[in-house]
């Protein structure tokens, strides 16, 4: 349970609901009492932005022929030239996420006979007279109970008092609002109005409520591009239409009034909101008619209204179930019962124990994804599915050289994988529209995604033939996201979702292909690359790119054996295969340069800020896993064959000097990719402490990225806000208490010393395994293991490592020193 003591004041104290396409934070209060709701889908923008962007690029010239001018000038280090090239293939900026509606709600307590006011619109004033002071009615606290997925409230006044509750449904679809009387009757309105311009619909004859729709802009360039229009209305394409139905139900007096409902004399209320725009996520095609969109809204909150309180609760009893169902897949217990106040439990010297922070953190951070991100529905963006901003930093969309990746790290891990269709299908939509782009512009096959998407599918670099090749020119967005197809495919062993995927997969290794060149050495590199937002100082100039940067190197090959394995089970006769394989075999290792740092560039220039944000040279240590390949104890690997060159010891000491030469705190998700790096290197200690800064209230007066930490309400801010903080720091946890490949398991591998006691139920290891650990005194007491199949697994503990042998469907305890407490023996 998360607590305030009083209404939000700002947006970061609201608390947060969602159901995967419909998101809304709840402010709480009693008179104008806001929720702001948004649509998954609605952005600015249209569906042929993307492939006009890409025309318009074609146009003034680049193609194929500039990417080979480009190599060129890489290669023989004429800089200048490399980034001036590399601007020639950039488009304008992606689309921007956008807010929908706004609900605004007046709450009146009467006496048992007494007929309420009308309520008080937002914008009245109302002068009280001072004999009703004390019954005026006041919030009694909002909480936000992250089981049930429900925000409650209390309002009292002249000893009676109205219960509040909100929760966005999955089964329904629908954002419920419900009022319950205690004692007496209550006056109520609420008052439905677009973000957006847009008309009052009118509501048909006996029908209580409202509806609202809401036309969206035709182009919104990113809020750090202060010299362009904050907005474009209209343009040569329709742009989205959204619909906003409210309806209602009570057993006051209940008049309609426009977008305004009012309430007199009820004991319940009952409200549902539905949302829907012309959008065909995923699917590609025209805009659907503003008709549907409005049909579809209306048809939803017709059918999820409860039409008394009973039918009420049932509607509750389903999301409850519904949300249950993922909630407790998987379960932390370091700390006492979840019971936190904020923000007090995030103040210095006043804060809860770091114990506490971090079970709430993770507790918190599963609620988020399972509230942002369900099938059916686009994936979450930077800000999951919130946003009040009509011009949001970095657009709230989707940033591909780790922010989008990272919101999903913690998804299979923590028995969320459900929740990562929607980014399967995001991938799908990228392909389509990346397709043209990899063959036209670079006369490569496959598909390519670069730095900046949005819900359209965005596939050109952006910046305008104006951005820094810094941030702006990076080609392995696409080769990223398939880590997560791949991760659908070895925590299932499903062999149908690996087919589901393959043709992403293909498609991805082969632009993979087409972007590698000979190195000059017998080797292959990907060229042009970079190492994310980050540059090197090269003769007293600021240089972004190169020929094989550390990062894009570890992601290819985690690519390339990926498609080689994928073809493989999939038992097919891919003509690329032996391709994917000699190039496999001519990939650079990872190396170390001579000041014992992993090299982030294939030369030894010192980076312009060592302790940028960024940790892009350590992808291959996490999320990827290749650096360590269990090298933190190589005496522990089976003797099945040389390790492979590149890993070991070396490149472990090496990944961790890298991390203590970043520094301590930087952005909220850079915390927690550096949280997640230290849990894979096995330091407990340094997870405590990269912890103890991330899980602490932020200050809100820095300049963005200077500031990391936690909002009032939790959320992780770079600043502003970034949902991939919160996700990330939740994979931390669970790297933390265990870490699997495919054929091993490791317990406990990086327990903090602030979490000396505790329990995990529900974490999943590849291999279509589920693990439950506790331990006590910082030891291990027992592990279970829960399998899906029949297998041989290395199981390790500190320094004891152990061979069991598993049985699908029947679970095996192990204690302490990794002996069976039950079902076989085996070792």
């Amino acid at each position: 349970m998360l607590r305030f003591a009083e209404p939000a004041r700002a947006w970061v104290e609201a608390f947060p609901v969602g159901n995967g396409r419909l998101g809304a934070m709840v402010f709480g209060g009693v008179s104008g009492a806001r929720v702001q709701v948004n649509d998954a889908t609605a952005w600015s923008g249209h569906p042929a932005g993307p492939r006009e962007a890409l025309a318009r690029v074609l146009e003034r010239g680049a193609g194929p022929g500039t990417l080979a001018r480009l190599r060129d000038a890489v290669a023989h280090g004429r800089h200048d030239e490399a980034a001036a090239l590399a601007r020639e293939f950039q488009g304008p900026y992606a689309q921007a996420f956008q807010p929908f509606v706004d609900l605004v709600v007046d709450l009146r307590l009467t006496g048992p006979h007494e007929t309420s006011r009308p309520s008080v619109r937002v914008d009245e004033q109302v002068d009280e007279r001072a004999d009703e002071q004390e019954r005026r009615p006041r919030s009694a606290g909002r909480r936000l109970d992250l089981r049930d997925g429900v925000v409650g409230e209390v309002v009292e006044g002249g000893g009676r008092g109205v219960e509040v509750e909100w929760f966005a449904s999955a089964p329904d679809g629908c954002l419920h609002g419900r009022w319950r009387a205690d004692g007496g009757a209550f006056g109520w309105g609420v008052l439905l109005a677009g973000a957006h311009p847009g008309e009052v619909a009118a509501t048909p004859e006996g029908v209580l409520g409202a509806c609202v729709s809401v036309e969206l802009p035709y182009d919104v360039p990113p809020a750090h591009e202060p010299d362009l229009p904050a907005r474009t209305d209209h343009g040569p394409h329709a742009s989205l239409v959204g619909a906003a139905t409210l309806r209602v139900a009570t057993d006051g007096r209940a008049t309609a009034v426009g977008a305004h409902v009012r309430v007199d004399g009820a004991t319940w209320v009952e409200l549902v909101l539905a949302t829907a725009t012309t959008s065909r996520w995923p699917d590609a095609g025209p805009l659907r008619e503003p008709a549907e969109a409005f049909a579809d809204a209306t048809a939803r909150a017709d059918a999820a209204l409860p039409s008394s309180p009973a039918e009420g609760e049932a509607a509750r009893a389903a999301h409850v179930a519904d949300h249950r169902a993922l909630a407790d897949a998987t379960r932390l217990e370091i700390a006492p019962p979840l019971d936190l106040l904020l923000p007090d439990a995030l103040t210095p010297g006043a804060e809860a124990p770091l114990a506490a922070r971090t079970q709430a953190a993770f507790a918190y951070g599963r609620y988020l994804l399972m509230a942002a991100s369900r099938p059916g529905a686009p994936p979450v963006n930077l800000q999951g599915i919130w946003n009040d901003e009509h011009r949001p930093a970095w657009s709230s969309g989707y940033t591909l050289n780790v922010n989008l990746e990272m919101a999903y790290w913690p998804a299979e891990v923590t028995g969320l994988g459900s929740c990562v269709e929607p980014l399967v299908d995001l991938v799908r939509v990228l392909a389509r529209e990346g397709e043209p782009v990899a063959r036209e512009l670079y006369g490569c096959d496959g598909w390519v995604a670069h730095h900046n998407s949005d819900v359209w599918g965005w596939a050109l670099p952006v910046g305008r033939g104006q951005g820094d090749p810094a941030w702006a020119a990076w080609w392995m967005g696409g080769v990223w996201l398939c880590r997560h197809l791949w991760d659908r495919y070895t925590f299932t062993l499903d062999p149908d979702v690996l087919r589901d995927v393959w043709p992403l997969l293909r498609g991805a290794g082969a632009f993979a292909l087409d972007w590698l060149v000979p190195d000059g050495a017998g080797g292959l590199v990907p060229s042009p690359s970079s190492s994310p937002e980050n540059e090197r100082v090269v003769d007293g100039r600021l240089v972004a790119l190169c020929a094989g940067s550390a990062a894009d190197v570890a992601l290819v090959r985690d690519l390339l054996r990926a498609c080689v394995e994928a073809a493989d089970v999939l038992a097919l006769d891919e003509p690329l295969a032996p391709r994917w394989r000699h190039a496999l075999g001519r990939l650079p290792r990872a190396s170390v340069g001579p000041d014992g740092l992993l090299r982030e560039w294939p030369d030894d220039a010192p980076a312009r800020d060592p302790h940028h944000r960024h940790l892009s040279h350590l992808v291959g240590l996490y999320p990827l896993g290749e650096l360590l390949a269990d090298a933190a104890a190589p005496q522990e690997r089976p003797s099945s064959g040389p390790a492979a060159p590149g890993t070991g010891r070396d490149l472990a000491e090496a990944a961790r000097a890298s991390l203590d030469a970043r520094g301590p705190g930087s952005t909220g998700w850079s915390m927690a990719w550096k949280a997640a790096l230290r849990a894979r290197l096995g330091d407990g200690r340094a997870v405590d402490e990269v912890l103890g800064d991330a899980l602490r209230l932020a200050r809100q007066d820095l300049p963005s990225g200077e500031g990391g930490g936690l909002l009032p309400n939790l959320f992780s801010t770079h600043p502003p806000f970034q949902i991939d903080g919160n996700l990330g720091l939740v994979a931390a946890v669970a790297e933390a208490l265990v870490a699997s490949t495919r054929s091993s398991l490791r317990l406990l591998p990086a327990l903090p010393p602030s979490w000396p006691d505790g329990a995990v139920v529900g974490l999943r290891a590849r291999g279509a395994l589920v693990v439950d650990v506790q331990w006590a005194r910082g030891r291990l007491v027992e592990a279970t293991l829960h399998p899906g199949r029949d297998e041989v697994r290395v199981v390790r503990y500190g320094s004891l490592v152990r061979r069991v042998v598993l049985r699908a469907g029947r679970p095996l305890r192990l204690g302490d020193r990794l002996v069976d407490r039950q079902v076989d023996r085996a070792g």
